[in-house]
């Protein structure tokens, strides 16, 4: 697995405490839409977003993307907060893609945005397409 799209540009390590996902691990994203897109997988820097930063943390943090590691036991917290930030800005979009990241895919990093949160952001390797994605199932979580 390569990664030089994500350290082009900058001189930040943004991969140094990150790891494999174990293939076992369920994650959620928010999707723009009911289906599965190649944009409900870009990066914010991909997107042209961030990329004048100089701060690593803002750096790494726009070169990453935003998934939440979950179980039974947090699910329906984390729905919780996703309809919280749909109220805020319905744009982006009231279902929620239920996955595994398969071999290959890239590495994530435990980030909380709060304590005890199940935040991660995920580095896609060079070679990342949607395939490595394994879409368990995709939820309406707000109206």
């Amino acid at each position: 697995m390569t990664f030089e799209k994500i350290n082009q540009g900058h001189t930040c390590d943004c991969l140094e405490k990150t790891s494999v996902p174990d293939p076992d691990d369920i994650f959620l994203r928010k999707l723009r839409k009911q289906e599965l897109e190649q944009k409900d997988f870009e990066t914010h820097w991909e997107r042209g977003i961030g990329v004048d930063s100089t701060e690593c943390d803002d750096i790494c943090s726009y070169k990453a993307i935003s998934i939440n590691l979950t179980s039974d036991e947090i699910e329906n917290s984390i729905f919780e907060h996703y309809k919280t930030t749909f109220t805020i800005n319905p744009k982006k979009g009231a279902h929620c893609l239920k996955f595994k990241i398969k071999e290959g895919a890239g590495k994530v990093v435990y980030a909380p945005i709060i304590a005890g949160d199940s935040h991660h952001n995920f580095f896609k390797s060079d070679l990342f397409e949607l395939i490595h994605i394994e879409t368990i199932t995709i939820i309406k979580f707000a109206e």
